[in-house]
Order: structure tokens, then sequence, then C-alpha cells
């Protein structure tokens, strides 16, 4: 990768770079939906709520993932922009310790506090043992995805990211045999379902792994004396894709405090549901924006502004245009997909009126996204920061509290479309003062920093 070849082939090479990251996090989504396919057929609707209402969980451990791997390579990919091939091996060396024993502490902890971390979450009696079943089993998975995520990264930002997509798909159809097999087959409900999850990510992991002792890496695992500072760096930033992430937790338990409260068990099926494609479009979007972030980080460090602002607005076109056809198709065909998962006539009806008013969600979320994780490549993390906190925390809980007390059930809808669209607007606003100190000759990042 050099920066006459991106230069002169911009379309081409955010495709390359992005369709292989998509269909990697895109596989990942038909996972989720996978599992819930066979969750919703072969358990029941109230499998898939408790599931639902441990996914906070899972979004804390992607925000440690997305935090440390995206905050590693950001670097790294500035590093081998200025051809220092040494230091960012051991950025990645230590970027890749730093993240299991986060992990591992993590778990531990959860292992330990699982039970009031389960009543905080909401699961009543109905959904406590499906929750435990699940759960217990994936505290044991999610340090193994995470290394995967940020393995993942790391193999993008050394120009490989077929290797990821090749990954994915044999981790895809090993999953959806395994939940056939544990679920459908042997009847061992949402415990086969976690099994085969964990069974798919160690596996990944392990081949990941192996990447970098082979002879197609450019990057290569190399010892390292632990940097303090390099830390700092590292978690400054990926500080907003780990507020990303922990916005999704915390969104997510007001959602189903919320469902709970107006809907009951049937809302939380319904949000699930319609979950599965905003997730899905969520991954699409995520994609991009990791096809995009090595690329503008290699342009940072080689002082190519001009080129990576391109590349930003080449980006948030496209996605505009995806989020236009998801909507149309689903508007179309929402109650056939809802359809899918065995649920009942009345929450296939609360997943169709959902549909239709996250039109706009799908139509903003991807400049809002992209603009995060562009800044956080550009080395300006507050206002990546800023960005997620408003369409994660501040505007997203605001509007899910307020909106149901005046509209009800339709109020929960009303909530994400909302929040993208005003944060859309401030989004604009950052995005338009960068380009004016960009014009004063000022960059947020310092190459020298990384350097030391």
């Amino acid at each position: 990768m050099n920066t006459k070849q991106i230069k002169e082939n911009k379309l081409r090479m955010i495709l390359g770079f992005s369709i292989p990251s998509i269909i990697a996090m895109l596989l990942e989504t038909v996972i989720t939906m996978t599992d819930g396919y066979f969750t919703g057929n072969y358990v029941g609707e109230n499998a898939l709520a408790a599931i639902n209402l441990g996914l906070p969980i899972l979004y804390f451990y992607l925000g440690i993932g997305l935090c440390v791997g995206v905050g590693g390579t950001v670097i790294c990919g500035r590093l081998l922009g200025a051809s220092d091939g040494k230091r960012a091996d051991e950025v990645l060396s230590q970027t890749i310790v730093t993240s299991l024993m986060a992990c591992i502490v993590i778990s531990a902890v959860l292992a330990v506090l699982f039970t009031p971390v389960r009543n905080l979450l909401g699961a009543n009696s109905v959904l406590a043992g499906y929750f435990d079943e699940y759960y217990k089993t994936m505290l044991l998975n999610y340090p193994f995805m995470v290394l995967t995520t940020v393995f993942g990264m790391f193999i993008r930002v050394d120009g490989k990211p077929q290797v990821c997509m090749i990954v994915s798909v044999a981790g895809c159809v090993l999953n959806a045999a395994l939940d056939y097999a544990l679920v459908a087959g042997l009847g061992l409900g949402v415990f086969g379902s976690a099994v085969g999850s964990l069974s798919v990510q160690v596996l990944t992991a392990l081949v990941m792994a192996g990447y970098f002792f082979s002879r197609a890496s450019g990057l290569s695992f190399t010892r390292f004396a632990f940097d303090g500072a390099l830390n700092k760096e590292i978690m400054f930033n990926g500080s907003s894709e780990f507020i990303g992430e922990m916005a999704s937790a915390i969104s997510m338990f007001a959602f189903n405090f919320v469902l709970m409260k107006y809907a009951g068990p049937e809302g939380v099926a319904a949000f699930s549901v319609l979950g599965y494609v905003v997730y899905g479009f969520s991954m699409i979007c995520i994609g991009f924006g990791q096809g995009l972030t090595p690329l503008v980080s290699f342009l940072f460090g080689a002082k190519e502004f001009e080129t990576a602002i391109e590349l930003r607005k080449i980006t948030n076109k496209i996605l505009f245009g995806i989020g236009a056809v998801i909507s149309v198709f689903f508007l179309l065909m929402g109650r056939s997909y809802a359809g899918l998962f065995g649920c009942s006539d009345s929450v296939v009806d609360m997943v169709v009126t959902g549909f239709r008013f996250y039109l706009a969600t799908f139509l903003f979320m991807g400049y809002d996204v992209i603009n995060s994780m562009y800044f956080t490549s550009c080395g300006d993390a507050k206002s990546s920061a800023l960005i997620s906190s408003l369409r994660g925390i501040v505007l997203l809980l605001a509007f899910t509290f307020i909106l149901p007390m005046i509209f009800g059930m339709t109020g929960i809808w009303m909530a994400g479309p909302s929040t993208e669209i005003l944060t859309s607007i401030v989004s604009f606003c950052l995005i338009n003062r960068q380009r004016l100190a960009l014009e004063k000759g000022q960059t947020a990042w310092k190459p020298e920093k990384a350097l030391q």
C-alpha cells in the first residue's frame, strides 16, 4: 500500500479494503441471526428475549475490542505510513496482549457477579434459566471474540482484508452447522447455541493468530517492553469506539427496560427481530469504517490530508445509497422477514411498525458512524467521542425515556431515528470545522508522538 496507489484508485481502494471487511461483519450478523432463527423456532420467544436482555454484556466486550483494536491499528497504520515497521510490530504485540488480559479480568469479575448482573439486566423468573444457560458459556466465548476482532483489524491494516473475509465465511458456515446439530438436532437449547459460538471463535482466533507467523504477513509478533504511554494513546485513540459500544450497552438496557414496561416480553422479542437488521446495517457501516480507517491513518501519516477527505466523502455517499435500498426493501418485505423467526402475529405487527419508523435511521446512521471512525483515524478522538456520545448515550437515552411517555410504544420506535438525525447535524459541523482547520495548516494528530 502506498499513497500513489491510493490517490489513483480511490474507489477501488475503498471497496478493496471495505468489501472484505463488510462481508466479515455481515457474516457476524448472519451468525447472530442464525442463532436467533434456531432459538426462536426450536426454543421459543422467551429464550429469544432472554438473550436480548444480555446484549449489554456483548456490547461491553465489543467496546473493549474496538477501543484497543482501533486505537492500536490507527497508530500502526500511521507508523507504516511513516515507514517504521519495527515500531508497528511492537504496537501489534502490545495491543494483542493488552486486549487479552483485559478480557480475562472482565470475564472473571462477571463470573463472580453473575447473579447481580442478571438481575440488573431485568431477567425475571421466566427468563432467568435461559439467561444463565447462555451467558455463563458466553463469558468464555467473548475473550476469543475480542481477539478475533483485534486480529482482524491488524490483518486489514497489513493490507490483507481478504484473509478476514475467508476466515469469516468458514466461521459462518461452521456456526450454522453447529446450531443445526446442537440446537435443532440434539435439543440443547440456548446452551447448544452458546457452545457452538464458543467453538467457532476459538478456531477463528487460532487461525488468525497463525497468520502473523506466516510469510504472508508484513506485520509480525515481536518482543516488546511494555509502554504505558503507548497504552494511553491506544485507549485515547479508541475511546470513541469504546463509548459507542458502551452506549449500545446502555441504550439496549434502557430499551429493554422501557419495552418490558410498555409491551412486555413480546416487545423485547419484536425489537430483537428488528434489531438484527439495524445491527446488520451497522455492521455494513462499521465494515466500511474499518476499510476506511487504515487508508486514512496511512494517508495522515504521509500527510496526504485532501486524499483522506475525498475517501470519506465517497464512503458517505455509498452508505447513503445502501441505507436507502435497505429502507425500501424492509418497508415492502418486513412482514415476511419477521415471520421467519416463528413469532406470533402481534410481534410481527410490532416489527412491521418499527421498520416504518427506522427509515431515517438507515439513511443517517452511515454518515454518523463513518465520520466518527474517520475522526479517530485522523487522531481527533475528541470529535469522534462527541459523535459517539451523542448518538449512543446523550440523545438516545433522552429520547428513549421521554418519547414513550408521550407516544407509548410508538415513542420507542421514534428514539433511534431522532437520535441519528440530530447527531448528523453535529457531525456535519465537526467536519466543517476540520476543513477550516486544515486550510489553516492545523492537524489534530502530531506524527512525532506515535514515533517516540
